[in-house]
Formats: C-alpha cells, sequence, structure tokens
C-alpha cells in the first residue's frame, strides 16, 4: 500500500471513532479556518470531550498555550488567540497532526469543534475522503 495512502488510511480511522461519539450528526465546513465545524449543547461536553480524544488528545488553554508546540502556538495565534475557555486540541495520525479548536459560544449555551488537518486545515480542503465520512459535499 502505497505511504500516502496508509497515511490517510490513519486519519480517517481516528476520525471515525472521533464521529462515532459524537453528540451532534451536523457537520458543515467553515471557510473562514478551512475546517471541518460541529456545535452540540453544552449539557453534552462530557460525551464531546470523550469522543474528541480519540482524534485530539491534547489540549491547550489561553494560560497552557505557551507550552505547546510552536506551530500549534502559531496555529492559536493565527485563529485568533485562545479566549478564556477555548482551547486548541491536536493529535496525530500517521505523520499527519490533526487540530482542533474547542470554541464555547458567548452565550455558554453551545460549544462549536473545528477540526483541521495539519498543513491542510491551513491551506487546503481536506482529503476527499474525510469530507465524505462527515456527510459533506465535494
Amino acid at each position: 500500500m502505497d505511504d500516502d495512502v496508509e497515511d490517510w488510511k490513519q486519519v480517517i480511522d481516528v476520525l471515525t471513532l472521533l464521529k462515532r461519539g459524537w453528540p451532534s450528526p451536523e457537520w458543515t465546513w467553515d471557510e473562514r479556518f478551512t475546517m471541518l465545524a460541529s456545535s452540540f449543547a453544552k449539557p453534552k461536553e462530557m460525551e464531546a470531550r470523550a469522543s474528541a480524544a480519540h482524534a485530539l488528545p491534547y489540549a491547550w488553554d489561553s494560560k497552557s498555550i505557551s507550552t505547546a508546540p510552536a506551530g500549534l502556538q502559531t496555529i492559536a495565534e493565527r485563529t485568533g488567540g485562545l479566549r478564556k475557555g477555548q482551547m486548541l486540541m491536536a493529535g496525530k495520525a500517521s505523520g499527519i497532526v490533526l487540530i482542533g479548536l474547542w470554541w464555547p459560544w458567548g452565550n455558554g449555551e453551545n460549544i462549536t469543534l473545528r477540526i483541521g488537518l495539519g498543513e491542510h486545515g491551513a491551506t487546503e480542503d481536506p482529503f476527499p475522503a474525510v469530507r465524505t465520512l462527515f456527510g459533506l459535499k465535494l
């Protein structure tokens, strides 16, 4: 099997685990950050965190972001920094870095998770299989 295909298979595998336990069936495409996005109600936060941990086991908030790898700190800065309650999450599948932005809404009743794929999250659409997995049109 081609190494690139194997890398993407591992990405699909961990994202499938995340999606399987995710509390909301709806995923959208966030053009602003070139990321997948899904929102859920605050009472589902523990369920969502457990699901997200399959692909994004590491997390930093506004107080700990200075301990994150430099590339992740740059992503936090490029997306507006981290405010109270927000987190930058990360994981790795094969050689591909997975990035999550955990952002509670101002009303405190909802939270959105955005997911990007390393350099793909910053510059181009993710591999088509990722968009298909989350039910997004190509």
